[in-house]
């Protein structure tokens, strides 16, 4: 490996470019992850937001019981299910 010694304006540059570049990325995330939780607001859509949680446990529960899972692969499985 070989070592560049840069100049100490050059080295802040590409210090500020890496932190630029950081927090970009970490507030793109985060607006990402907000636009996917959008929660139910009226009590129509909480009712048919709960009933599609629970076919989804349901349908995951007969899964892991087909597969003959118990204790942790049963929770594991469980978890990733849910997350399809």
């Amino acid at each position: 490996m070989v070592l560049i010694w840069t100049k100490p304006a050059q080295e802040a540059e590409r210090i500020e470019r890496v932190a630029i570049g950081t927090c970009t990325a970490i507030s793109l995330a985060g607006s990402a992850a907000n636009a996917q939780s959008v929660k139910p607001k009226y009590p129509g859509e909480i009712a048919a937001a709960s009933d599609r949680i629970a076919e989804r446990n349901e349908y995951c529960r007969r899964q892991a019981r087909a597969q003959h899972l118990h204790l942790v692969k049963r929770y594991r499985f469980m978890r990733d299910c849910k997350r399809q």
